[in-house]
């Protein structure tokens, strides 16, 4: 049978299921479609099909999408993703594809928003905007990870509610995360100084901000597995230069007694990025450029693009500052993996961690020590000392840092099979 007959059997079967509103299994697709099952599973997981079925439980599958388009636009979208895969490919919740969708689109209306010339003052609008966005994400990656359920809770009158946006971060992000406590300064505008968020604010506020949506496209693509806008040219918000407050007299003119308040969040938001001294909370105006170096004979050497938003950026600046080296590096290796179990048993189910870890006697999945040493062997941190590991020559102990810590959860999550070849790694270097 041709594929395309075939493909017709599909969309004929979807939209019988999605006019029934009924839930089908794997081998009700096989059957009538006369795919080979691994056929189908490759599909699956490649997210070719994954616009119009959605896995709702225990292997039953929902229909979507499939009543008002034609078989010539069914098909044409099959083979367009073939090639691009679709928003919300792997995740299995069609609430959680939904919130994808709608986070996407606040996120890119608040930057329209932000980019409109005719707007005088569009800082209120940008944050709602911003923080309404980020709740839709963290949301739809809560429900990969937990269930539905576990965006709800009762209230009072025994109805449910979502959780709120700071309760998301809480569960999302470590409690330093650099984009957690940009999220969170935002929203604190939002909750606390909306009416005080006048075009006088934009210079400073532009800094956070442009932080902000270069965290949410670097953590879109994380989640998704597709990038947030398809171009390179993401031409976002436009920096405003060095900030400087009005004088307190041409503020009075133009606000009366408000001026001083607008005046102090202004110098408190001044006073939050100057501290933080990171990228990922606010963008520097006073930092030092290394867009090329020379090697030994001279050659210069591009080490990064100017169009490379947030990591290329990361990847230009040069900042130096004395720092003591036992704050920074200050977990030990024991210290290390009971940190990392703790986040990971606070994030994830044991579904979630069994296809990660090791199991211990205390029948949960865990990190331990010989895991440890292969992920720091397989990442070649003791080499040399580095923003990841320190080496304390007089004490003899290695030290390990913060960033290394979410570095290796982040290794730990996004690929099951990154311990196991670690491991494979490590004990194949000690046989030697």
């Amino acid at each position: 049978m041709a594929t395309n007959e075939k493909q017709l059997k599909f969309f004929n079967f979807l939209q019988t299921k999605e006019n029934s509103n009924t839930l089908f299994s794997l081998k009700e697709i096989i059957a009538a479609t006369e795919w080979k099952e691994s056929t189908f599973k490759s599909y699956l997981s490649k997210g070719q099909v994954s616009e119009f079925i959605s896995e709702v439980d225990n292997f039953k599958y929902q229909a979507s999408n499939s009543l008002n388009i034609t078989f010539k636009e069914f098909e044409k979208k099959l083979s367009q993703s073939k090639h691009v895969q679709a928003l919300g490919h792997n995740f299995k919740s069609k609430l959680a594809k939904a919130l994808l969708r709608k986070s996407k689109d606040n996120m890119l209306l608040a930057i329209e928003l932000y980019n409109r010339p005719s707007l005088e003052n569009k800082i209120d609008g940008f944050v709602m905007l911003f923080c309404t966005s980020w709740e839709q994400l963290l949301k739809a990656i809560i429900i990969k990870a937990k269930g539905e359920e576990s965006i709800y809770r009762k209230v009072n009158n025994g109805k449910r509610e979502t959780i709120p946006l700071r309760t998301c971060l809480d569960i999302v992000f470590s409690k330093t995360d650099g984009t957690k406590r940009n999220i969170l300064k935002i929203t604190d505008l939002r909750d606390q100084a909306v009416h005080l968020l006048m075009p006088e604010l934009q210079g400073i506020a532009s800094r956070i901000f442009q932080s902000g949506i270069f965290n949410y496209s670097s953590k879109f693509e994380e989640a998704c597995e597709v990038p947030f806008l398809n171009t390179d040219n993401t031409g976002m918000i436009s920096l405003v230069g060095d900030f400087k407050t009005p004088p307190l007299s041409m503020m009075n003119n133009i606000y009366g007694k408000a001026a001083e308040e607008i005046i102090a969040l202004a110098e408190e938001l001044t006073s939050s990025v100057d501290n933080a001294n990171d990228l990922s909370f606010a963008i520097p105006l006073d930092v030092t450029l290394q867009f090329a170096q020379k090697d030994s004979e001279g050659t210069q050497i591009i080490l990064t693009k100017a169009e490379n938003g947030m990591t290329g950026l990361k990847k230009a600046l040069v900042i130096e500052k004395s720092v003591d080296a036992e704050k920074t590096y200050k977990f030990k290796q024991g210290q290390a993996i009971t940190e990392i179990n703790q986040r990971l048993q606070s994030k994830y189910d044991n579904d979630f961690l069994k296809k990660r870890l090791n199991k211990q006697n205390n029948k949960k999945y865990e990190l331990n020590p010989n895991c440890f040493q292969s992920l720091i062997y397989k990442l070649k941190w003791k080499l040399s000392d580095n923003k990841y590991h320190h080496f304390f020559k007089n004490a003899n102990y290695h030290a390990y840092s913060e960033i290394a810590l979410e570095e290796l959860i982040e290794k730990i999550i996004s690929n099951t099979d990154y311990l196991k070849a670690a491991k494979q790694s490590y004990s194949k270097r000690s046989r030697n």
